[in-house]
């Protein structure tokens, strides 16, 4: 069954003794958190508290939201139930920290109560400034949200405007939502050969548009859905703008048949679901509808068997940019090794890949070492990457050379021609760091999230409290850290610097030295709800 969102769980477990012999029995219900009607149909999972440890059980409810699971191993389980319409777990989301149940020898558990939380709707219609219909346009619910540890808007949800311009956006977990509508451009067309794109004046068209009328983010109107909430009028107008074309040469022959265009808004608030056509022949391409801003220009080109890339910038004003030349270049073969400071377990596979901090047409380059540590990377766009091995339980990476450079920011730069010998050390003299969490009350701090930083964020590790607010962090490695303890923090926000910023205060500064086993306590912090700005 596909999982929909988050739920609320809270287990009351009433015990009833069995038979000596008998394995122990489960059972409980499923109801509306809102309601307290009973929720038929949804599959209840019995997940064993170690991961991959034992076996997990399920069952279906019946018409009266009741389940029972049979001959249940002793042992603690996390409960957890999933039904179209209602919100199912997602690890570390707030609200969304379901109760453990422990079942012992010989005790049948008989009161379970899972209670499910039920999804939002959000309706309305499209209309042009004459208040016209508009059809067939997209439309979507978007969050703020952490990716990589910057915060920016993403899709939730999205859908289509009907031939009467109406929308519904389902299934949507109670929060804070800005709605945006947008005419999709043909993504790819290909023109006749003989083609040639002439010079056009700016010309008017419906722009990608923020409830309840404007272009810019900045001007959006929040809208806040509750649990089982059905927000009908939400009506967007669409904005007219002028809206220009970027055009520009590229030369496709016999031996280089293929190329791929794309070009994307250097603001990521506007990258954000981004759509642009494009229009190509053997000798042209064109851009359409875009608004004035910055953009990219970015291409992959088929020489042969091999890759060649083009990167280009652009600034689009009041007007048409033309004869955009795009220069392309081959990709480069970065060959390295891989070196060890200690010793690995046995058998363990050592993967290099490159990563882009933004999406990019050119990939991801990715690798696994030969026995003997050294590896090779083919076709690789001259860009700037982040440097990820791993991971490997028990080691980190301590070093990047680059020739006889070390680098010291993550970044490993393409762009300056021929790539030298890439050097990695991994290193194994990692540590642990465990510890208490205490609320501001001073009561223990249940299944809240310990994360701890450094200068760099590759070094960055969490983990969970216990019921009794206790935690363990392995794989750490020696230097200087801050931790924290987090309750209902947005996922992958403490990643953010700038986040994390107005609570430095709040955390607790730890030197690991090498193998080190260090014991700290903390006060959670609580954070308030993520605003959108």
């Amino acid at each position: 069954m596909k999982i929909l969102g988050l739920l609320f769980l809270v287990a009351l477990a009433g015990f009833a003794q069995q038979p000596p012999g008998t394995a122990p029995r489960v059972e409980g219900r499923a109801i509306n958190s809102l309601s307290g009607d009973p929720v038929k149909k949804a599959t209840v999972l019995l997940q064993p508290r170690q991961a991959g440890r034992g076996t997990a059980y399920t069952a279906d409810t019946d018409s009266d939201g009741r389940f029972v699971i049979e001959d249940v191993e002793p042992g603690v389980y996390t409960p957890t139930a999933e039904r179209s319409g209602f919100m199912t777990q997602v690890q570390g989301a707030p609200g969304a920290r379901p109760e453990p149940i422990t079942v012992e020898p010989g005790q049948d558990l008989t009161a379970v109560t899972i209670r499910l939380v039920p999804l939002g709707v959000i309706a309305g219609r499209l209309l042009d400034e004459d208040g016209d219909p508009v059809r067939g346009a997209g439309v979507e619910a978007m969050v703020n949200g952490y990716v990589q540890g910057r915060k920016q808007l993403r899709v939730a949800s999205q859908t289509q405007s009907n031939n009467h311009g109406d929308f519904r956006l389902y299934n949507l977990p109670p929060g804070t939502y800005y709605l945006r509508a947008a005419i999709r451009a043909d993504r790819f067309q290909f023109i006749s050969p003989l083609t040639v794109f002439s010079e056009s004046k700016p010309h008017g068209g419906d722009a990608p548009t923020y409830y309840p009328s404007t272009t810019e983010p900045a001007g959006a109107t929040q809208i806040v859905i509750a649990a089982g909430a059905q927000l009908k009028g939400i009506d967007i107008q669409m904005r007219r703008a002028k809206l220009y074309a970027v055009r520009g040469r590229q030369i496709l022959d016999q031996a280089h048949r293929h190329v791929s265009l794309q070009i994307v808004p250097v603001d990521s608030e506007q990258s954000v679901g981004f759509s642009s056509g494009v229009r190509i022949s053997s000798e042209t391409f064109e851009f359409q509808n875009l608004l004035p801003g910055s953009y990219v220009i970015m291409a992959v080109r088929m020489d042969g068997e091999k890759r060649s890339f083009a990167r280009e910038s652009v600034q689009v004003v009041n007007g048409d940019v033309e004869g955009v030349n795009l220069a392309f270049a081959p990709g480069a073969d970065v060959a390295g090794v891989v070196r060890i400071e200690g010793a690995l377990p046995s058998g363990s596979p050592i993967a290099v890949s490159l990563q882009l901090e933004t999406p990019s047409p050119f990939g991801q380059p990715n690798t696994t070492a030969k026995p003997d540590g050294s590896f090779e990377l083919h076709d690789v766009a001259p860009e700037i990457y982040r440097v990820n091995v791993g991971p490997i339980q028990g080691s980190y990476l301590k070093s990047i050379r680059l020739g006889d450079r070390e680098v010291n920011d993550e970044r490993l730069d393409l762009t300056r021609g021929p790539v030298p010998q890439l050097v990695l050390t991994l290193a194994t003299d990692v540590g642990q760091i465990e510890g208490k969490v205490q609320t501001a009350g001073g009561d223990p701090a249940v299944r809240v999230r310990v994360t701890c930083h450094s200068l760099r964020s590759d070094l960055s590790r969490s983990a969970f409290t216990d019921e009794k607010g206790s935690f363990r962090m392995t794989n750490v490695p020696p230097g200087e850290y801050k931790i924290f303890a987090w309750e209902d923090v947005p996922m992958g926000a403490p990643q953010d610097p700038e986040f994390r910023k107005p609570f430095e205060k709040q955390s607790v500064p730890l030197n690991m030295p090498p193998n080190g086993h260090e014991t700290v306590e903390l006060t959670s912090i609580s954070v308030k709800p993520l605003e959108m700005r």
